[in-house]
């Protein structure tokens, strides 16, 4: 049962309060609705929202997606490699793909997929009641307290059948609430950095007849900068994107005409029409980084800890990728696993968005000086890359991060079931709330209650049983870099917990058992 228990009519106690229902929200609810902890979702907005922001879904987050069951879906709704047609003013000069391209391999098996934000948490929405789970909507924090045995907090709901005042009790709370986090200021934690006031953007999700929606069409000046409308897959939007010039002292508003008129002025090509504007906003770059993610029991996760530049696209993907490490290690806790595993949340995931601020802002000053010095084909080349899919990420020196090789992500590879000899991949193995035991080589581990879920992987074509996999093309070998009996430990989020030669399996199960199996 994942739902929160009312003890009063007022009053409601949970496992974990969420706040925010965005996609890190979403996702750290459907995480913890699988693993059965009761909580509770809430969201400000009456309804969800319908602004494009984020629509890159980064190779490493399709595997979040694998993992909680949305992967198919995602790839039929959105799309992989799509071209950008450059111009010169009417002029098309070019067409090729520039932004997030790549094909899966056979231990990376997701390209980058382009969907809009909001087709993407519909599509966690609907997966979150398949496991049981609701949204609050209209529900908003107004006060947080907290002691050593959990969370107070203070919710005002304005939408039916909730209206009105409660209170509710949770053991822990995460603020997934945006940039403009209640959680953060009612927790008192910091936000250390700065404004990019030369980096002004006028954003919208626009309608728009005459153009073909197969490409991304971009114009670049030296004058005026970058003008681009990509055409959000499953829908018939537009995403609008005009950089402000920076000697513009204060930009205009949005508006439809103001859209209109950039376009006129920047591209001018015949028979093109916005139509409408369904979403519009004025955006203004912060780049800071919450000085801690966690206070006691309550913690930050995805923009309420993190805002940078959306170069790359890899804010919506690090929110999400913080949710999916936050949750397991919740899950743990409140099932008994020492309290210091709550520690190595904030000491792996704040690196990261450090890492992310720094390239990010890195990359837009790169693309913004190409613009303008008119320099159109490396406007966008430098956006996307091998670092912005996510697959790199690596917890080298996290305290469960246990002997060489360790703290990397858990590659995939086709292999065959040794007792159905039908085709299996690894991550078919390792899909699931829990730790899993890769036993390579000829050493079988016999699986007990108290043990991860385990596998032999082996390249022994006559093996047999039905936790056994053969790797008939040596390609799980190759990606786990594995040369003889080896034992490897995966953490519930995928990525490698310790490598241990296989006569150490006591230290392997040990390890596992200390950090919540």
């Amino acid at each position: 049962m994942n739902e929160a228990t009312p003890t009063t009519a007022n009053v409601t106690t949970t496992d974990v309060l969420i706040i925010g229902a965005g996609p890190t929200g979403l996702t750290l609810a459907c995480d913890l609705a699988r693993r059965g902890v009761s909580f509770l979702l809430l969201e400000r907005s009456t309804t969800p929202s319908t602004a494009s922001r984020a629509k890159t879904i980064q190779p490493r987050t399709m595997e979040v997606a694998d993992d909680l069951g949305v992967a198919v879906r995602v790839l039929t709704e959105g799309r992989v490699n799509v071209p950008t047609r450059r111009y010169d003013r009417d002029l098309v000069v070019s067409e090729a793909v520039e932004l997030a391209g790549g094909v899966h391999t056979t231990d990376a098996p997701y390209p980058p997929v382009w969907l809009s934000q909001p087709r993407f948490e519909q599509i966690l929405r609907d997966r979150l009641t398949e496991l049981g789970g609701t949204i609050h909507w209209g529900s908003e924090v107004t006060d947080l307290q907290q002691d050593d045995d959990g969370v107070t907090a203070t919710i005002e709901t304005t939408a039916e059948p909730d209206a009105g005042g409660r209170t509710v009790h949770a053991r822990y709370a995460v603020g997934a609430d945006g940039g403009r986090s209640t959680v953060r200021t009612l927790a008192g934690i910091e936000l250390h950095g700065t404004s990019l006031t030369d980096q002004r953007w006028h954003l919208g999700d626009v309608r728009v007849t005459g153009l073909s929606r197969h490409c991304q069409h971009l114009w670049t000046s030296k004058e005026n900068g970058l003008l681009s409308l990509f055409p959000l897959p499953g829908t018939d939007l537009w995403q609008f994107q005009a950089s402000i010039p920076a000697d513009r002292a204060e930009p205009e508003e949005p508006s439809l005409e103001l859209f209109r008129r950039i376009f006129a002025e920047r591209a001018a090509v015949p028979g093109v029409v916005i139509q409408d504007v369904a979403w519009l906003s004025l955006y203004r770059i912060n780049v800071v980084l919450a000085g801690h993610y966690r206070s006691g029991r309550i913690l930050l996760a995805g923009d309420a800890a993190h805002i940078h530049s959306p170069a790359g696209g890899q804010g919506m993907n690090t929110g999400i990728q913080d949710a999916y490490n936050l949750g397991w290690k919740l899950a743990a806790l409140l099932d008994g696993a020492d309290p210091a595993l709550l520690d190595t949340y904030e000491h792996e995931r704040r690196p990261v968005a450090r890492n992310v601020l720094d390239d990010s802002t890195t990359r837009l000053g790169n693309v913004m000086r190409a613009a303008g010095e008119n320099h159109g084909p490396s406007a966008q080349q430098g956006l996307t890359d091998e670092h912005t899919t996510g697959l790199g990420i690596a917890y080298a020196d996290s305290p469960l991060t246990h002997g060489p090789g360790a703290g990397v992500r858990s590659p995939d590879a086709p292999c065959r079931n040794a007792d159905t000899g039908r085709p299996t991949r690894l991550f078919d193995l390792l899909r699931g709330p829990q730790w899993t035991l890769l036993s390579f080589g000829s050493t079988t581990v016999q699986q007990t209650p108290d043990s991860p879920r385990t596998f032999r992987v082996t390249t022994d074509p006559t093996a047999t049983g039905a936790d056994t996999v053969i790797d008939t093309d040596d390609l799980a070998h190759h990606a786990y870099r594995v040369t003889g009996d080896e034992l490897v430990l995966i953490r519930p989020d995928g990525y490698i917990a310790a490598r241990r030669p296989a006569h150490d399996l006591p230290a392997v199960l040990a390890l596992a058992a200390t950090n919540g199996l």
